[in-house]
């Protein structure tokens, strides 16, 4: 494979990552939702400390921060995702358009596409997926980064 199309294979794949940091991040966004505040009620019948935070409003502050850049790391990736996901649109060739949007976005197996798409796995792998790569685009922006 060539250095130009593995450059376009990983940028593909930052997809899935992309996916699973944006998973991670509204965890995080949760956490910090549901976190035991200081002084919250917590009905198991034991007394309880009033934490690190001797002020309520501190606390509020602070996590009101915390949600804020996990939000913003959020919208980011959400940009990068739109961009990969319009890179793969703008292939002209339909069938390169499925098998990349099937691989990168859907995470689909090589069997799995094979099977859709009516051919043998080993043309899909071999052949196919050889030939959508050519015919995809790096966005200029990632031409930089990569």
């Amino acid at each position: 494979m060539t250095p130009e199309n593995e450059a376009k294979k990983e940028f593909l794949s930052r997809y899935r990552w992309g996916v699973q940091a944006l998973e991670e991040i509204e965890n995080e966004i949760n956490a910090c939702r549901l976190g035991a505040l200081p002084g919250a009620v917590n009905y198991d019948g034991m007394p309880h400390g009033s934490g690190d935070m001797s002020d309520l409003s501190d606390y509020a502050v602070k996590l009101d921060g915390l949600i804020m850049k996990f939000r913003l790391k959020r919208e980011l990736l959400i940009d990068e995702l739109h961009e990969i996901s319009s890179a793969i649109e703008a292939v002209e060739d339909p069938r390169c358009n499925i098998l990349l949007r099937y691989r990168y976005i859907q995470l689909k197996k090589w069997e799995d596409i094979a099977t859709y798409m009516n051919y043998h796995v080993d043309y899909v792998k071999r052949e196919l997926h050889g030939y959508a790569l050519s015919q995809f685009k790096l966005p200029t922006k990632s031409l930089t980064e990569v």
